[in-house]
């Protein structure tokens, strides 16, 4: 942007077309001025709500290619609001869930125009589960399944069709077509996108077919995937020891090969999404979440965006250290989920609104600064090996371990208990330049004094931890 390197460090802020179609204004512009005041650059918003309620004025699309004008005009209002507060917006363009009516309305539509031939009937149903109550029917009806939307002619063109409809609106409040919108940085193809079929062949096709669509009318914008990162295969991520043998985030059963993805020719950036609670990992396997995308999206020569970001548990440490192994990694977005107005119903647990949440905003308002610093050159990198005391110091549960290397370096992080059992080992890599963040989760450990051990280039440093419960 205007010559120097864009990182998008924001939110998510999922329902802003919902709150102008139901007049909220109030609370949509509580939620920008909020915002800004964080510094922050960047918002993910929904551009869809796909819906037979024709009378609700949030949906944007009653039946295939017939458009609510209010819910429109609603998505207008937000456009031309970020674009007054300086904010770029990332826009997923249908939901992979059934939340705002998703791939299955398309699939609903169409069962209810041309059946499937099932003598059988549609089998019992079925859900498949994302991260804090998020589902979808793998079977909706007439026999037709969730999976059909990626493969079926006329739900790919009633698709496209939709992308057509917003790529050339022209914005009734800033008589700006969207495709030539500043505004909007970029498009997602979905929501989290997911299939049965474990190959990855059956959404990578359809990525394929519709990134390559959209930029036959949009030349302007970046197009990313909208996946949460999944893979068919291990090879070319860390031990699935670091992810704690949840090794159903690579065995291809979410349908899903973010390797593959990344390549594709129409796909500008990479996308991924982590829950480290929802998804039974150590919060530190967020990082090599990050880092392991980061290395494979680098292959690629694509950029990094890490979309959707939640946890539960020491928030202010978990979110800092994300931030700042991004900031060292070059990752080139954060946006957490999710940013809310005061007194917005927390529906899932994640939500937090500023400044009143000191858990969080702080480690925004920090980290978009810094990153302001960096992208007009002004980071810097450390002088010197340093070995600082974790902090909190005694802890409970969790304490933040950091170091700087001054220039890549092999690494070594050990944690010891008190009689000089290996408890924990953190890395034995060789890492890049810049300060170190990791966490150590404590909560399978007993009371006690413990010894961590830095090895840089054969050199050992030591600190002494204290973990009270």
């Amino acid at each position: 942007l205007t010559g120097k390197p864009f990182y998008c460090i924001g939110v998510n802020a999922y329902y802003l077309q919902n709150l102008a179609a139901y007049g909220d204004t109030f609370h949509l512009i509580e939620t920008m001025q909020s915002a800004k005041a964080l510094g922050i650059t960047t918002i993910r918003t929904w551009g869809f709500f796909d819906s037979d309620d024709s009378n609700n004025a949030a949906v944007i699309q009653y039946a295939p290619g017939m458009f609510n004008e209010r819910g429109l005009r609603a998505l207008d209002y937000v456009l031309a609001k970020a674009k007054e507060y300086s904010f770029r917006l990332v826009i997923p363009l249908i939901n992979s869930w059934d939340d705002y009516g998703g791939m299955n309305q398309y699939v609903e539509w169409l069962a209810a125009r041309t059946p499937a031939n099932n003598k059988e009937g549609t089998p019992r149903q079925q859900y498949v589960y994302g991260a804090e109550g998020r589902r979808y029917r793998i079977y909706v009806s007439s026999g037709r399944s969730h999976d059909d939307f990626y493969s079926n002619d006329t739900m790919k063109q009633w698709y496209k069709n939709y992308l057509q409809t917003i790529l050339l609106r022209v914005n009734t409040f800033t008589g700006i077509q969207y495709k030539d919108e500043p505004a909007i940085l970029g498009w997602e193809l979905a929501n989290e996108p997911r299939s049965l079929e474990r190959s990855g062949e059956l959404v990578y096709g359809w990525l394929d077919e519709m990134s390559s669509y959209l930029k036959t009318i949009d030349h302007n914008h970046l197009v990313s995937t909208g996946e949460e990162g999944f893979d068919v295969l291990r090879e070319g991520y860390s031990d699935i020891s670091t992810y704690n043998q949840q090794s159903w985030l690579f065995d291809g059963s979410n349908g899903i090969s973010y390797s593959k993805n990344v390549t594709l020719p129409a796909i500008d950036f990479a996308s991924i999404h982590c829950y480290p609670e929802a998804w039974h990992l150590p919060s530190q396997s967020s990082i090599v979440w990050m880092n392991d995308h980061q290395r494979i999206a680098r292959e690629a020569n694509k950029p990094l965006v890490f979309g959707e970001f939640g946890a539960f548990q020491s928030r202010s440490l978990v979110y800092q250290v994300v931030f700042n192994e991004a900031y060292y990694q070059d990752i080139s977005g954060i946006l957490l989920w999710q940013f809310t107005y005061l007194g917005r119903r927390n529906n899932d647990g994640y939500a937090f609104s500023c400044p009143s949440e000191e858990q969080v905003c702080p480690v925004l308002t920090t980290y978009s600064y810094k990153f302001e610093l960096k992208r007009n050159g002004q980071g810097s990198n450390p002088s010197a090996v340093r070995f600082y005391q974790n902090y909190p110091n005694p802890f409970n549960i969790m304490t933040v371990i950091s170091y700087d290397l001054p220039v890549k370096n092999m690494v070594k992080l050990e944690i010891f208990n008190g009689v000089g059992t290996l408890v924990e080992s953190f890395a034995e890599e060789e890492q890049e330049s810049g300060n170190h963040q990791v966490l150590f989760d404590a909560a399978n450990h007993a009371s006690g004094i413990y010894y961590v051990r830095l090895s840089v280039s054969g050199n050992k440093m030591v600190k002494k931890v204290v973990l009270v419960k």
